[in-house]
């Protein structure tokens, strides 16, 4: 699953549009749709490379009210927006989104090691979120061959999975911390 922010426009069953939800839900479905978790449930009712609408409806995505509970003394909700106004702002034409989230400042510098880090940690919480035990975050991570060859060609090993599977247990315990 690939999701984006994009201006609203035509589009075809193959680029499904959401449209009417504010810039904070837009900020925490866009995170839950881009998470590895989504992407893996995602992949179990797909049979091509598109995701076509009447398939994008039926998958699962968490609650909004799930959104709402705090890690620690960090609220979910705040935490993710945040994630996705870095991972996202990072060109002045989404300067009217990242107004809506209530910043005021020019885009974040694209920084592939930051960007890295805040996926992970996004993927993990969304593997809490779907209720998932490190083993089973372990089995699905595994079914990511291409995430993994790209890992090892780059660090010499899965980077990925290893930092997801650390934070994971971080949040379990209670600890809910950005990059």
């Amino acid at each position: 699953m690939i999701a984006a922010i994009v201006p609203s426009m035509a589009a075809g069953n193959t680029l499904p549009l959401l449209d009417g939800l504010s810039a904070m839900n837009v900020a925490l479905l866009l995170a839950n749709l881009n998470a590895l978790a989504f992407d893996f449930i995602a992949r179990q009712k797909t049979q091509t490379t598109h995701l076509n609408w009447y398939i994008l409806e039926q998958l699962p995505v968490i609650a909004p009210a799930r959104f709402e509970a705090n890690i620690g003394k960090t609220k979910i909700a705040d935490f993710i927006r945040d994630q996705v106004l870095h991972l996202s702002y990072t060109a002045h034409d989404l300067a009217p989104f990242a107004r809506d989230l209530g910043y005021e400042g020019a885009p974040f510098v694209w920084d592939d090691a930051d960007r890295r880090a805040r996926m992970v940690v996004l993927d993990a919480l969304f593997m809490h979120l779907y209720g998932l035990s490190e083993d089973d975050a372990a089995w699905i991570l595994d079914s990511f061959p291409i995430v993994r060859a790209q890992d090892e060609a780059a660090f010499g090993d899965y980077r990925t999975k290893t930092r997801i599977l650390a934070v994971l247990r971080e949040i379990n315990e209670g600890r809910l911390v950005g990059p």
